[in-house]
């Protein structure tokens, strides 16, 4: 299980308890989850970020960072972005029963840009599992954010 903390004040949280609660005191809340990657030297960083997003009054951020062994192979690490967001996506909608309106992807569907060789498999994921999927051109939030803290 991954660790994850608010990106206001950068407390560690329990994922789930969290969301739960947050939910009660925002009870037309949308949850919007995404994830980037960036490889340096000999790993790849990881950034998962999910977006409590409460219409007209903004979204309250949580994320977490890893690193992996370097995935030398830019297709497969834009894959594994997607797998780790539907994974989470996944876990909240099996433990409270809330499903994520969106999740981003940062893929981008013109094909003279490297992403695009994944976007039909990366769409296909997602919109198998039941979610609708936003990508560049599409407003996808939390892959900014997402880009944002895995450079830090």
């Amino acid at each position: 299980m991954r660790k994850f903390k608010t990106l206001a004040t950068k407390t560690p949280i329990e994922l789930i308890s969290y969301i739960n609660e947050y939910k009660q005191t925002h009870p037309n809340l949308e949850m919007l989850i995404g994830c980037d990657s960036q490889n340096r030297k000999k790993e790849t960083f990881y950034a998962i970020v999910i977006g409590l997003y409460t219409p007209k009054k903004g979204a309250h951020v949580l994320y977490t960072k890893f690193e992996v062994p370097r995935e030398k192979d830019n297709v497969t690490r834009l894959i594994n972005e997607v797998w780790f967001s539907v994974e989470v996506a996944e876990q909240i909608r099996t433990e409270l029963d809330i499903r994520a309106k969106f999740i981003d992807i940062d893929l981008n569907p013109d094909p003279k840009y490297k992403s695009n060789a994944a976007l039909n498999s990366a769409v296909g994921i997602v919109t198998g599992m039941g979610y609708t999927v936003r990508h560049k051109g599409h407003s996808p939030m939390m892959t900014y954010a997402a880009d944002n803290l895995v450079k830090l």
